[in-house]
């Protein structure tokens, strides 16, 4: 009885103590070959042969002593034999080995250190491994997590006890005692001497210096070993935020782009039958960023327009069946959906679904991609607007000029420069808008919108062809109406393409109507409807002109004179790669302030052709009354461009001339008027 009670005190006082069993044993046995085996699950086992040599290769030499360490200690043998079967203990027994002093040697390559400091510390294995012997700093929020860029230079302020004081608590049991050297032992660290204050101006000029060496340091990768990369940043040459301004913070040149515009195609995935596809865009972004231009602008990552900015253009049911996906749709009311012209989405031959054989719908990715090159352009209008930029490009698609308040069509679904021009209007009390639309089609989108609106003057210049050319509308005739008559202009080319038209004519009617016009009508802010699809390389039924990149330039830095440069270019057509990546690039070059591109010696001698020379007249006849600046302009308009030139500079010297003639005349008239009562004078006698 006293020996069972004994028995049982015993074992009440000294509670067994779990030791080393055989399955604990066997974890750590399987664990520890696994390690030396190989580091990562996708690696392949070594051969024994290969495994015998590199052992022996470890092991020192057998004719040296064997109290003389080896003179060079191999990391990936001699760490993993003394560091990591401590380090990888069995769960169910106290860390004891953890309390001797645990030294990281600068042998050991990072990811041995990330191994061990992902056991002791209850890390994640997170980070990119890189080979070498550079030091590891755990703390570091460049290596594993997404915070802002550090410039390079202070990494290296981070030194050894600040790293330390960032350590967090070991796993353990209570029983484990604290391994020795742990920070809690050390005592608190002392503080360390502040740096000595610099004056305010080299303290401002210093982070003026970091915030422009931040856009060059070197973006950080977070990953595990066998994880592919990901980019914590944007790729190369595009900026990560909203906009990068200049270190200069001078005004510049904007340009809206982004990738998810991209995704809005046909699902057939057949580029040939549906010529608006993502390869636009994707060819003129790639062309700015070979040229660094992207560089040299701020970057705008457009945001969807709100149903509010789609109203002010578009009816609400309209709005509401092309700015939203099947999810939402509902909100449509169906007594108002059999007013739209176009209600329902037909089936295409391709397979696809659209709203007529040109436009298509994808159902996932139209809607907001025709939202987002809408609040592109918006915000490139009023940034503009409001002094942050100095002009821009919205490289957007769906394109949006022949977007009706009722209606999608021509692949457009939003109407985003008209869109652009009402916000102007009534959120920032815009005035006078000039919408130029030099694409090869016609805007009938725009036209409807702003017919009867003395305050925004369109100008149009199409092919017509009497009305047989998509869309048919834009006549000579057609100048508004109500109080917006005059402030509607179409300058409709007609006669096919016999001969094509290019330069010549184009400047013609540049420079005879659409400059003084505008002129005259001193507009506060320019938007542009920039279809490239009158460039060369169109087939007939897409435009079928011949003009060139450098006549689009030549036009945008005439228009730069007017508004204070305040001027807006939004992409529309344009469908054969290298013209409109030509054109694009040209545009962007002028709108930065670069010396435009020449224009073909043969252009500036021709003058227009018989066609074209037609088509002026028409639109002299109907805008002659509208405008007083036109009559002068007509004198010369049928001329070639050089001709016209050197008319104006040979008028120009006549008015000169008889402008010294006259101030001659009347300085010969003013000084009789003041000698002869003196000649009067002395030359007559007294009377007899």
């Amino acid at each position: 009885m006293d020996t069972a009670s004994d028995s049982s005190t015993t074992n009440n006082d000294f509670p067994l103590r779990k030791t080393a069993s055989e399955p604990n044993l066997l974890k750590v046995r399987l664990k520890q070959r696994v390690m030396e085996r190989r580091s990562s699950p996708m690696s392949k086992r070594l051969p024994p042969s290969l495994k015998k040599k590199l052992l022996s290769s470890c092991l020192p030499p057998s004719d040296s002593p064997p109290q003389e360490p080896p003179k060079e200690l191999s990391p990936p043998c001699e760490a993993e034999e003394y560091q990591r079967l401590p380090l990888f203990s069995s769960p169910s027994m106290p860390n004891i080995s953890l309390a001797a002093h645990h030294v990281l040697t600068p042998d050991l390559s990072e990811a041995a250190v990330r191994a061990a400091c992902t056991a002791r510390l209850g890390m994640p294995l997170t980070g990119q491994m890189l080979s070498g012997n550079l030091p590891f700093y755990p703390s570091l929020p460049a290596i594993d997590s997404e915070h802002e860029e550090t410039p390079l230079d202070t990494i290296s302020e981070l030194q050894e006890p600040q790293v330390r004081g960032v350590i967090r608590p070991l796993g353990r049991t209570q029983s484990s005692p604290l391994p020795l050297g742990h920070p809690l032992l050390r005592g608190p660290l002392p503080p360390e001497p502040e740096p000595p204050q610099a004056p305010p101006e080299e303290q401002e000029q210093r982070d003026l210096e970091l915030r422009a060496n931040e856009s060059r340091s070197i973006r950080p990768l977070s990953r595990a070993l066998s994880s592919p990369v990901v980019h914590l940043g944007a790729p190369d040459g595009v900026v990560p935020a909203l906009t990068r301004r200049r270190a200069s913070s001078s005004p510049t040149t904007g340009l809206a782009y982004d990738s998810q515009m991209l995704k809005h195609a046909c699902v057939c995935g057949n580029n040939i039958i549906h010529p608006e596809h993502a390869g636009r865009l994707q060819s003129i972004w790639s062309r700015l960023l070979e040229t660094g231009l992207v560089a040299r602008c701020d970057r705008l990552r457009p945001r969807k327009a709100t149903t509010q900015e789609l109203q002010t253009c578009h009816s609400e049911t309209h709005a509401l069946l092309y700015g939203t996906s099947s999810l939402n749709r509902h909100k449509v009311d169906m007594s108002k959906l059999s007013a739209l012209p176009v209600s329902a989405f037909v089936r295409l031959n391709c397979g696809g679904i659209g709203v007529d054989t040109d436009t298509t719908w994808n159902e996932h990715y139209t809607a907001p991609a025709a939202r987002m090159a809408v609040g592109g352009t918006v915000d490139l209008a009023v940034r503009t607007w409001t002094g942050d930029i100095r002009n821009g490009f919205a490289i957007v698609r769906p394109p949006g000029h022949h977007a009706e308040p009722q209606q999608a069509m021509g692949f457009c679904f939003f109407n985003s420069v008209a869109i652009a021009a009402r916000v102007l209007q009534k959120e920032h009390r815009v005035h006078k808008i000039l919408i130029f639309d030099w694409d090869v089609h016609h805007g009938n989108g725009t036209q409807e919108i702003f017919y009867d609106d003395p305050r925004v003057l369109v100008v149009s210049m199409h092919r017509h062809d009497d009305g047989n050319f998509f869309p048919g509308t834009g006549g000579p005739n057609e100048t508004g109406t109500g109080a917006g008559i005059g402030y509607n202009v179409n300058i409709a080319w007609s006669g096919g393409l016999n001969p094509p038209l290019g330069d010549a004519e184009y400047l013609a009617a540049f420079r005879g109507i659409i400059f003084p016009i505008a002129k005259e009508f001193d507009p506060d802010v320019i938007l542009i409807s920039a279809g490239f699809d009158a460039t060369e390389g169109h087939l007939p039924p897409l435009g079928g002109y011949r003009v060139s990149p450098a006549c689009f330039g030549y036009m945008t830095r005439q228009l730069m004179q007017l508004a204070h440069g305040r001027i807006v270019l939004a992409l529309e057509g344009g469908y054969d790669l290298t013209s409109i990546c030509d054109s694009a690039e040209e545009c962007v070059r002028v709108l930065l302030g670069d010396t435009p591109s020449t224009i073909s010696p043969l252009e500036l001698a021709r003058a227009p052709c018989a066609n074209a020379v037609v088509a002026l007249q028409k639109v002299f006849t109907a805008q002659m009354s509208h405008w007083s600046g036109l009559r002068e302009a007509s004198k010369t308009a049928f001329c070639s461009f050089a001709d016209a030139i050197r008319s104006e500079k040979e008028d120009k010297e006549t008015v000169t001339a008889m402008a010294s003639l006259s101030m001659q005349h009347q300085h010969q008239q003013h000084t009789p008027m003041i000698t002869s009562p003196i000649i009067n004078c002395s030359t007559s006698s007294p009377p007899a």
